[in-house]
């Protein structure tokens, strides 16, 4: 009986340890490391054009809504794709279509979420709280429009286009000073529109017998990489025009350069016919774009100081 009781004890720990990576594996925290940057960003062209002083309050309310958006849009899309991803071996062992965890746990941490957004951005000012619902839409909308349109890979830019003009709003609580965050938003789009077609490589046969539209399956492989590198051409022109109307220094144009040479090694290392780099593509190149053209404009303004 006694050494029942201790394989219960040792059985406890474990079962929470794995409730607890199913739920990380789930929200894809990590994923948040793709907008932050930009949101961080564009919270700083907003300290600048007020000319006001870094503040840390600030900083952690934006923190705070950046990663309840984040969560919000992953587990709204896991909820509305749970069927599809179900019927696609890929994604067939993600928490919900494997039943590792249930549709009210889901809608629990949607509504965490939500809840983590709102209440953030009604702390910031009211203009980023009125424009909250407008990210919820996006993120609502995309997974259905992939039920629809080859286009459900701008409708996740647009909401990356969001993420810098929510960073600062966050600070300026107006639009005076919008066009170097609209840039930015601009470049956030593009390059996420871009990666994301990218990743669609990877579902090309599924999509087309299941009904599920990407620009992979409904113009094909080729055309779909040649849109990709176009897009991923816009983001580079977006931040050398971005830097030049911020009348930043060398430190941004140096950062430029080195996302430009991250987006050339994605192209040329993606095999739509080999998902571990198209996996690496997406994970290890994508996750520090952002953080680099963030490291560029600190510096830039540090310089500038």
């Amino acid at each position: 009986m006694f050494e029942r009781g201790n394989a219960y004890a040792r059985a406890a720990p474990r079962a929470r340890v794995g409730r607890v990576r199913t739920l990380l594996e789930f929200v894809k925290i990590e994923h948040t490391l793709f907008a932050l940057p930009f949101v961080l960003a564009g919270m700083l062209v907003g300290f600048a054009t007020l000319d006001a002083p870094f503040s840390w309050t600030t900083f952690a309310l934006v923190l705070v809504a950046a990663t309840g958006a984040r969560t919000l849009g992953m587990t709204l899309n896991r909820i509305v794709d749970k069927a599809i991803d179900a019927r696609n071996p890929r994604t067939a062992t993600r928490a919900l279509p494997a039943g590792q965890m249930s549709l009210g746990t889901a809608a629990g941490i949607a509504i965490v979420a939500a809840a983590a957004l709102v209440v953030s951005a009604a702390l910031l000012n009211p203009l980023v709280l009125w424009l909250s619902p407008v990210l919820v839409l996006l993120f609502f909308l995309y997974p259905y429009a992939k039920r629809v349109t080859w286009a459900c890979h701008f409708v996740l830019g647009l909401a990356f286009l969001c993420a810098p003009a929510g960073g600062f709003l966050a600070v300026t609580g107006g639009f005076a000073g919008w066009v170097p965050p609209f840039l930015l938003g601009l470049a956030a789009m593009a390059w996420v529109a871009g990666f994301d077609i990218i990743y669609a490589l990877l579902d090309v046969e599924f999509d087309r017998a299941n009904g599920v539209h990407s620009f992979p399956a409904d113009w094909g492989e080729w055309n779909a990489r040649r849109l990709a590198v176009g897009l991923h051409v816009l983001v580079v022109l977006f931040l050398l025009i971005f830097a030049r109307v911020s009348s930043l220094g060398w430190p941004m144009y140096l950062a430029v350069a080195a996302v430009a040479a991250l987006l050339w090694y994605e192209h040329a290392t993606v095999d739509p016919r080999d998902p571990v780099a198209i996996n690496k593509a997406f994970f290890h190149v994508n996750a520090v774009v952002g953080w680099i053209v963030l490291a560029g404009l600190v510096a830039a303004l540090f310089v500038a100081a």
